[in-house]
């Protein structure tokens, strides 16, 4: 009996860490939407003035959804807010700057990720 109770609080405790959210993702954005980090990523793309101004705004959205999803504790909302990031994107840049932008929020998140793991 008590092997079961365990297998089951085992079960829920890791049902409930896969639905929680993580802040990783809204750091990243949050770091990317920095003035400075913004600018080097600007140059590092390429991209015009118009994309620079749709890309900041697009950025700044995805913020603001994934607050409003981090403060209702809803993760399909702070999941869209992802997905509008990556999207919106994906229409301002070039396939090729998107390729680039695409590589370095992935890898930053990742990165991130790593970072938390107990050593």
């Amino acid at each position: 009996m008590k092997k079961i109770v365990l297998a089951l609080v085992i079960m829920v405790a890791c049902v409930a860490s896969s639905q929680a959210i993580n802040r990783v993702e809204s750091g990243v954005i949050n770091t990317i939407n920095n003035e400075t980090v913004f600018g080097r990523l600007s140059a590092y793309l390429n991209v015009t003035d118009n994309q620079a101004a749709d890309l900041k705004s697009v950025l700044e959205t995805t913020q603001i959804q994934l607050e409003r999803a981090e403060k209702s504790g809803d993760p399909i909302a702070y999941a869209k807010a992802l997905h509008y990031n990556f999207k919106d994107a994906a229409n301002i840049l070039s396939a090729s700057q998107y390729a680039k932008y695409r590589l370095i929020v992935r890898t930053t998140i990742k990165n991130r990720y790593l970072d938390q793991l107990p050593l």
